[in-house]
């Protein structure tokens, strides 16, 4: 389900899997946005994104900033969603694309 283009950039989850299917990580959440192994919910993508930067850093490498959490990072608030490919807060209106939409 998480799948790459020929650039190797991420590519959303399809709008089938969203909300639908559990999340490939804890299983208890349901999928929201792509990650490496499959869809993840939000708590989780966030989790894999910290992960991959901490990695990304002692490598001495330039990490991409993630501001995808639930809570919001930005605000605090737990009012968050996501469509498969982008993420965002109700709240405070903060918006990010994660991945390229699906086809």
């Amino acid at each position: 389900m998480a799948a790459f283009n020929r650039n190797g950039k991420p590519v959303g989850l399809d709008a089938q899997y969203v909300g639908r299917l559990p999340c490939s990580t804890c299983g208890i959440r349901s999928m929201k946005l792509p990650g490496r192994q499959g869809g993840l919910c939000i708590p989780c993508y966030a989790d894999e994104c910290a992960t991959a930067g901490r990695r990304a850093a002692t490598a001495g490498a330039w990490v991409a900033a993630s501001f995808v959490g639930d809570p919001c990072l930005a605000c605090g608030s737990r009012s968050v969603d996501a469509n498969g490919w982008a993420f965002w807060c109700n709240s405070c209106e903060m918006q990010t694309a994660v991945a390229l939409p699906p086809r």
